[in-house]
């Protein structure tokens, strides 16, 4: 009777350490896919925002031109009005250079810092649902259990 208890019992164990495995494997799973759901998010995000500044930039570009042109032709010299319509841009751009704006930066660093957080708690809440919902154990389980 006790090689009986015995087998029984070495039977849910292994059952339970086989579940307990299975558990962890697929927790692992939904992190893996959790963090590509995220990652993919970003990407395309990322390709959208980097198409629109790309497009900005173009009609900047594009606007700075025909400003250059125009001041040329109303100076009676094409190069003074490319050199007045750089000059704006070339003083900002020694700014940013040479001052290296914290704010600019601290502000950067928040702002990817506060997007991290929301994605780590988006993760964390759907986590926390699917933990709500009731474990469906597997046959050979339910069966050891009865």
């Amino acid at each position: 009777m006790s090689e009986k208890n015995t087998d029984q019992l070495g039977k849910r164990f292994r059952t339970i350490t086989g579940d307990l495995k299975l558990y962890i494997e697929k927790r692992i799973e939904l992190l893996l896919l959790n963090i590509g759901e995220q990652y993919s998010q970003w990407m395309a995000e990322s390709i959208q925002k980097l198409t629109g500044i790309f497009l900005l930039f173009g009609a900047f570009v594009f606007i700075l031109v025909a400003i250059a042109i125009y001041l040329g032709e109303l100076l009676g010299r094409p190069g003074l009005g490319y050199v007045i319509v750089s000059l704006p841009l070339f003083i900002t751009g020694l700014f940013f250079f040479y001052l290296k704006p914290r704010s600019l930066a601290e502000n950067l660093q928040q702002h990817f810092e506060s997007e991290l957080i929301n994605a780590l708690t988006q993760n964390g809440e759907g986590n926390a649902k699917s933990n709500k919902e009731p474990l469906n154990l597997p046959e050979s389980t339910e069966e050891n259990i009865s």
